[in-house]
């Protein structure tokens, strides 16, 4: 073999070899920087679980849900690296049940919705009189109460769960939380998305993304007095 076949030879070898190295390389990152955001979205859902399980404030049956949600924000926007975006309800553009949070409130006597006192949620306390007795309307719930759940153990079925239960957009994360039943008892958590990848892979979420879902139910404190 001559010379200059060698060289071409040995060319070819060692841009074969860096290729490979490139690959691995970046596969080793996307796989350290996946783990990370999984790791990431668990933690800001047990965050956003925990502040969200504190004690309903009367008057203001989504405060604590609000609370929740700006937490798990907070936490999880350490950990998307540059890789996804919040969904609308931290885009200024809270449009219906596109937030991730209920929307809508009744009027409750115990556990029982009074037909016809449907309002939109205060967003504070000074809602004016009969406001200490609302709560989320049942189709905001997750759990028995809300007519589209056949069983006690429903989760995701809440109307302000939608952002989460239907596709995510590529490159975006939804947080949605609701009570599973009003007065409260358990409050969950979900946060869904995808994380867009380091390097090209094709998976059931679509191209060049990484599917993200963290659900989380907590038991909720006692009713404040």
């Amino acid at each position: 073999m001559s010379r200059n076949a060698q060289l071409g030879q040995a060319m070819i070898e060692i841009a074969i070899g860096v290729a490979v190295f490139l690959a691995a390389s970046l596969g080793a990152v996307q796989l350290g920087g996946s783990a990370l955001s999984s790791e990431g979205a668990q933690s800001a859902a047990l965050v956003g679980a925990r502040t969200a399980s504190e004690a309903p404030i009367p008057g203001g049956p989504l405060i604590r849900l609000e609370e929740g949600q700006a937490a798990a924000a907070a936490s999880l926007g350490n950990e998307l690296l540059g890789t996804a975006r919040l969904g609308s309800c931290f885009s200024g553009d809270p449009q219906g049940g596109l937030c991730g949070l209920p929307q809508d409130c009744l009027q409750y006597v115990g556990a029982r919705p009074v037909a016809g006192t449907g309002r939109p949620c205060p967003g504070d306390i000074s809602g004016g009189a009969g406001a200490t007795t609302l709560g989320p309307s049942p189709a905001d719930l997750d759990g028995a109460q809300n007519p589209a759940c056949g069983n006690s153990g429903c989760f995701g079925i809440a109307q302000s769960m939608v952002p989460c239960s239907h596709r995510v957009a590529p490159g975006q994360i939804a947080i949605c939380l609701a009570y599973t039943a009003w007065p409260a008892s358990s409050v969950d958590i979900w946060i869904r998305g995808t994380l867009r990848s380091l390097v090209p892979v094709i998976d059931a979420a679509g191209l060049d993304v990484v599917p993200v879902s963290v659900q989380l139910r907590l038991q909720v404190e006692t009713l404040a007095s």
